[in-house]
């Protein structure tokens, strides 16, 4: 009797099915989906692909744009491209990299939101070719305002820019060095009007040819709002003193 209970619980007990082996595991593409979520939230990267679209200046330039790098023949004047996707609008970075293949003016003009209803462009080579700042803050352009910097920007070299907006200030750094820093409040930020076709978001070079490559976004997290931004300019060290020379100089005196 004992033996044959026995039997009887056992077999009720191996037909309950099991959810830990019957129930379904997350399909790959939910799981992705929720990694994506993750990344953006958390302020991770997104590369800008699959959405740029030629603009029309008139008298553009051919365009090659591909899956992480766009190329801008000579126009007349104007060659550019925009972002036909989402844009943040505040508290965001920006970055690329650009080069002037051929030519002798700005070769990226980055033109971004600031806020609501502000734009702004970072010109990086402009009138000329050495001069680099936004355009426009307070109807100044960036050849005639705080942000206004001259620098030799060398054909077929690379040179990587980031934007970083914030309620606050726009921040710029070149190759990894901070040079810029316009506080937002008190300011108004538009663009030459020329530069509209690049709206919201667009790259567009001055009678020139170029690259640009690699760019991406990122929403900004909370813990880095405010955060003072520190440069990587390393101060000139002194040349070094050559004792013989002191020595040689003093007794000639």
């Amino acid at each position: 009797m004992k033996l044959h209970c026995f039997i009887l619980l056992f077999l009720a007990t191996a037909c309950v099915p099991s959810t830990s082996v019957c129930a379904d595991p997350p399909s790959q593409e939910k799981q992705t989906t929720a990694k994506n979520k993750a990344k953006i939230s958390g302020g991770d990267w997104t590369n800008l692909n699959g959405k740029w679209e030629a603009c029309e200046f008139g008298g553009d330039g051919e365009i090659e744009i591909k899956p992480n790098s766009i190329k801008m023949q000579y126009g007349d004047p104007i060659t550019g491209v925009r972002w036909a996707g989402d844009v943040l609008r505040d508290n965001y970075e920006l970055e690329l990299e650009g080069r002037r293949v051929d030519g002798f003016d700005f070769f990226c003009a980055v033109t971004f939101p600031v806020g609501e209803k502000g734009q702004a462009s970072l010109v990086l080579g402009g009138w000329g070719g050495g001069t680099m700042g936004i355009s426009s803050i307070d109807d100044h352009d960036a050849s005639d305002n705080e942000t206004t910097q001259y620098r030799d920007f060398k054909n077929d070299q690379w040179y990587k820019a980031r934007i970083r907006v914030e309620e606050s200030r726009i921040a710029v750094w070149i190759d990894d060095v901070l040079e810029i820093q316009q506080p937002r409040k008190g300011h108004r930020f538009d663009i030459r009007g020329e530069m509209d076709p690049c709206l919201p978001l667009g790259l567009a070079n001055f009678q020139c040819e170029s690259e640009i490559k690699n760019l991406r976004f990122r929403p900004l997290a909370k813990n880095e709002l405010g955060q003072k931004l520190k440069s990587k300019k390393v101060a000139e060290k002194a040349p070094a003193v050559d004792e013989e020379t002191v020595k040689k100089e003093a007794v000639a005196k």
